[in-house]
């Protein structure tokens, strides 16, 4: 196998490019900024160059329509794990070109496309390296640093695009707040896609701008879904870790510092060097899911059981597919259960540490590249890897 590898300066690259080389897969990598996700003629003539030197196939994490253009036009595949929630280059006309293998981990987004006749989308479940969490000292006698940890961005800052719309009307937007306020109650349902129907965001997109690619679907409906649930994240961590930092001890690592919180913050915490230990060293790691990941499992809890910590995350639909709650994995119901299950599992190391070690046993068995990427590609080239 011999891949092509697009490099975006990804968290999750070195990972992937370390365990496909273990794989004994040849990897050539082109790394570039790229601009204009759609069209660069400079990058599309230096990848056909590369290209002729013999490729089974274009790689990337998330989708790009560029190196799809560009597989079409070279007669090659194009295999994009999609990591992103949201993701809008999904909306692309070139997600239907025949050359893609695109691989999405919430099933219910993929079947939303599988629903609209698109075929090239699949799912797969996310990845952590293995090999490199099996080299992690797991065994040493476990010494704790943090109580209760959440690693994680707050989401209140550019992107937070609800709280920049200058005017709603008041009844428009007293509907929205409520589906806000409910949402944080409420796991397992996407208040969004039921009570933002058609003629709501009809209504609200009067007030608001979305701006889209001629080549792209109209998808400004789920463009606001998407914002309303980036602010219902948005408020529903802030409470959460409010009520959790109230009772407990609660160390945050994130890239910016809280206003009026009763966390302590730890800064910003490196994806390869620093989050294992982190997960490790914490009696508790929260997890509190985007909510545009309507079903998937995000990589946050994976990272975690794949170094042998104990997660306690918000319910997830495809947590069921996997684990077996009680025995590798715990997940709450509401803001007051949280704040339950965290005292719980403070008072019962022993129970906490087995059900991390389980955790750790089914996640190794399960998420790692080294069992996904044989699988990504057998479905991508319909044979054995």
């Amino acid at each position: 196998m011999k891949i092509l590898y697009y490099d975006w300066d990804e968290y999750t690259g070195r990972d992937c490019m370390d365990i496909m080389k273990a794989l004994g897969w040849m990897v050539s990598v082109v790394k570039y900024r790229l601009t204009d996700y759609e069209n660069d003629a400079s990058f599309e003539e230096q990848m056909s160059r590369v290209l002729k030197m013999g490729y089974d196939c274009i790689f990337s994490f998330n989708f790009y329509p560029i190196l799809s253009k560009i597989a079409k036009e070279n007669g090659i595949l194009y295999l994009s794990w999609v990591f992103d929630s949201p993701h809008l280059t999904l909306e692309s006309d070139t997600i239907s070109n025949t050359c893609n293998r695109v691989f999405v981990f919430d099933r219910k987004l993929c079947e939303k496309y599988q629903e609209r006749g698109i075929s090239t989308i699949s799912y797969m479940p996310l990845a952590y390296n293995g090999t490199r969490m099996n080299d992690f000292p797991r065994g040493r006698a476990r010494e704790y640093q943090h109580e209760v940890c959440f690693l994680g961005t707050l989401y209140d800052d550019s992107y937070n695009f609800w709280d920049q719309i200058k005017f709603i009307p008041e009844n428009e937007r007293g509907y929205v707040e409520g589906i806000i306020a409910c949402q944080q109650l409420i796991y397992g349902m996407d208040l969004c896609e039921q009570l933002m129907t058609s003629e709501r965001c009809k209504q609200l997109l009067q007030y608001i701008s979305v701006e889209l690619p001629e080549n792209y679907e109209d998808c400004r409906n789920d463009i606001l879904r998407k914002m309303i649930q980036k602010k219902i994240t948005v408020e529903e961590r802030r409470n959460l870790l409010q009520r959790v930092g109230e009772r407990f001890s609660l160390d945050l690592y994130s890239p910016k510092e809280p206003d009026n919180l009763p966390v302590n913050y730890l800064g910003y915490a490196d994806y390869l060097t620093q989050m294992p230990e982190i997960f490790y060293t914490s009696k508790i790691n929260l997890n509190i899911t985007l909510r545009s990941i309507q079903s998937g499992i995000p990589l946050r809890v994976i990272d975690i059981l794949g170094v042998g910590g104990f997660v306690l995350s918000n319910y997830q639909a495809e947590f069921e597919e996997y684990f077996t709650y009680g025995k590798d994995i715990v997940w709450f119901d509401c803001p007051e259960d949280l704040v339950e299950k965290i005292g719980y599992f403070l008072r019962n190391d022993e129970l906490r540490e087995r059900l991390a070690s389980q955790g750790h046993e089914t996640a190794s068995q399960i998420f790692t590249y080294e069992k996904l990427l044989p699988k990504l590609f057998a479905e991508a080239f319909g044979g054995t890897f």
